[in-house]
């Protein structure tokens, strides 16, 4: 399973580096504003004072940018060294919003489900802490949503939601077939001797994770 995971998380490598040389060229880019500004200093001993403030709204806006790709690289990398550490950790304490947060992020490295999959996420406010085995969570979720992707086209709703410690994975576009309901208890399978694992297929599909150990 951890062999699994792991290669999982190989192969959304080449999506985390795209999402990192987003806001990498933008900080490059603001950064690079910054500096021709700079560089045109002298020239401020002319400029009327509201010039200069115009040249120092400019200069506030690129450093707020600056921080803001900073931030969004900064949570990339989190959720990446998250998800390397849980793999290995294997049986442990989550979290489960924390957990979801971050899995939800290192997904944005599939392109199906950054781009193509409009996404709704919903959590209460409340904290919930499992034992379990990570490798055999992260492999039922990320399972769940990756056969929701297989099996619908682009444009797809997909919804994940935490209530009362339950995590509910939903698609209405998504038809339950026998192809797709064999994918969903493979990725389910190491995670059900300690959750109840529900599928509803009246409106869409819902799967629904419920960890006894919470």
């Amino acid at each position: 399973m951890k062999d699994r995971m792991l290669a999982h998380i190989g192969s959304l490598t080449g999506g985390v580096v795209h999402n990192l040389n987003t806001p990498l060229m933008w900080v490059m880019g603001r950064a690079q504003l910054i500096q021709a500004r700079n560089e045109g200093l002298e020239s401020l001993r002319d400029m009327a004072p509201e010039e200069i403030a115009k040249v120092r709204e400019k200069n506030d806006k690129d450093i707020r940018s600056i921080l803001e790709g900073a931030d969004k690289i900064d949570f990339i990398l989190k959720a990446l060294g998250f998800k390397i550490q849980m793999v290995n950790e294997g049986y442990t304490s989550v979290e489960l919003r924390e957990y979801l947060d971050m899995e939800l992020n290192f997904l944005m490295a599939d392109m199906r489900f950054k781009h193509d999959t409009k996404r709704e996420v919903s959590m209460d406010s409340r904290s919930y802490y499992a034992k379990v085995d990570y490798n055999a969570l992260s492999g039922a979720v990320t399972g769940v949503i990756n056969a929701m992707l297989s099996h619908t086209e682009r444009g797809r709703t997909i919804r994940i939601a935490l209530e009362n410690g339950v995590i509910h994975l939903s698609c209405p576009e998504m038809m339950l077939t026998d192809e797709a309901k064999e994918e969903i208890d493979a990725a389910c399978r190491n995670l059900m001797p300690v959750a109840d694992i529900m599928l509803d297929d009246g409106q869409g599909l819902k799967v629904s994770i419920a960890l006894k150990d919470l």
